[in-house]
């Protein structure tokens, strides 16, 4: 009898060890579910499908990756495909869901293709030119209205896959994006100076610690007074593997309307990340006026005469008058012409639009500044004949992306300054000793009102 219980005990025993072997198989089975699947090939559909529903659940982004064969995954592990599904993602609006999507053919995708090459990294075209666009709507329309794309890859034989490289330099590109925009909002001095290195600026500017500090400090001005939006609002306009787009949907222009702006970035053809995230200066008010000797003496566009010129410039060398512009009678029905009359000075010069009787004898408008070689005279305080393209940029950080152009509308009256830099070539001596004091010699300052009327 005990020998009969010693037998059903071992059976039971053998029994219960089967049992949890078998339930053991069937949970690394059922915990392998999502990462084991047939390896046979899909196609575009199939593929973009998977992607989309990655980015329309997240949470079961792991699912869907596992369905992809591993031989079009390019390499690819399931948290790089989660990284790059939450970047794309970054492009759909808020509040905003997917409801469908296209493959771009045709004229469409010859577009798409075309600006991406622009970037000039040859070693990107092949890869670039087997892209396959993938069009993805959504329920709310983007405030750029540009449309969503993301990209699958396609091999020679015609196989679609995941680009891991491709993949990583989106990833890249977009991080880079997020710690520029983090510097500016922060306000972080030393990021900016260093971030400003891939903005494009010129390779001689990048000598001067004061003029990028001075590049840096305004940016970091005109994001926090001008950008009223700020980095979580900014629209993730487009994303590939050759550059990245956002839209900052609300910036102050200098008339303080609220405008849209884009912000660009690009890997260049050295394979570096650079940003055209340009600003233009504009001109101060205090930069109206010219000063003679350190005083302030005339502001453009007021009214002159004679007499006042004298005593605030002294006797000039000659005074000369242009052809009639315009005729029209006055109050008490006498006719008077308008002409220009160029009042010429040592190494500088002034043109009034008014009335001219004789040299001394006549009254008008201050309409054009003219400065050429002297350092008796000043555009404001600090902008002379012996400024440097360096000086300049210190008083307008982004004078060099206007060529040194700069203007300013006051009360509808429009005011510019041009500022000319002497050519190289024509003066390499004097060029090359300016050039390592700071900058390029200044060989002409122009101030002009331009007159409504």
């Amino acid at each position: 009898m005990a020998k009969k219980d010693g037998q059903r005990g071992r059976s039971l025993r053998k029994k219960v060890a089967m049992l949890l072997l078998a339930i053991f198989v069937l949970a690394s089975v059922s915990a392998c579910h999502s990462k084991v699947f047939s390896e046979k090939e899909i196609g575009i559909p199939e593929m973009a499908r998977l992607v989309v529903s990655s980015m329309l659940d997240i949470a079961e982004s792991e699912t869907y990756f596992y369905q992809i064969p591993e031989s079009q995954r390019d390499g690819m592990s399931f948290s790089e495909y989660y990284e790059y599904i939450s970047v794309l993602n970054k492009m759909i609006p808020a509040g905003g869901v997917i409801n469908g999507f296209d493959i771009a053919y045709g004229k469409e995708r010859e577009d798409l293709i075309a600006e991406m090459l622009k970037t000039g990294s040859k070693e990107y075209v092949t890869i670039y030119n087997t892209c396959i666009p993938i069009k993805v709507g959504t329920n709310r329309e983007r405030l750029s209205s540009v449309p969503i794309y993301f990209y699958l890859q396609q091999k020679a034989n015609g196989t679609v896959y995941l680009s891991r490289q491709w993949a990583r330099r989106c990833m890249n590109i977009y991080a880079f994006s997020v710690h520029y925009f983090e510097a500016y909002q922060n306000g972080n001095l030393g990021d900016v100076v260093s971030l400003l290195r891939n903005t494009g600026i010129d390779d001689s500017l990048r000598e001067s610690d004061t003029v990028l500090t001075s590049k840096a400090k305004e940016m970091i001005r005109f994001y926090s007074s001008n950008v009223k939006t700020d980095f979580s609002g900014y629209e993730l306009c487009s994303l590939n593997a050759a550059n990245l787009v956002f839209m900052q949907p609300e910036v102050f222009d200098t008339q303080l309307q609220t405008k849209s702006r884009y912000v660009h970035f690009t890997y260049n053809s050295s394979n570096e990340i650079s940003v055209d995230d340009s600003i233009t200066s504009e001109l101060k008010t205090a930069d109206l006026y010219l000063y003679y000797n350190g005083h302030r003496a005339i502001r453009i566009g007021e009214n002159a005469t004679s007499a006042q010129i004298q005593t605030f410039l002294g006797t000039p060398i000659s005074i000369s008058c242009g052809p009639v512009i315009k005729t029209e009678k006055r109050w008490d029905g006498d006719e008077v012409s308008y002409r220009n009359i160029l009042v010429r000075y040592k190494g500088f010069a002034i043109t009034i639009y008014g009335i001219y009787n004789d040299e001394s004898d006549w009254e008008g408008n201050f309409v054009h500044f003219r400065i050429w070689d002297t350092s008796k005279v000043t555009i404001g305080t600090s902008i002379s004949s012996d400024s440097t393209t360096w000086d300049i940029l210190e008083r307008y950080p982004f004078a060099d992306k206007t060529d040194y152009d700069l203007d300013l509308t006051v009360d509808n009256e429009r005011y510019e300054l041009s500022i000319l830099v002497a050519d190289p070539e024509e003066n390499s001596e004097e060029t090359e000793q300016n050039s390592g004091e700071g900058g390029l010699p200044i060989s002409e300052i122009l101030l002009a009102w331009c007159r409504s009327n």
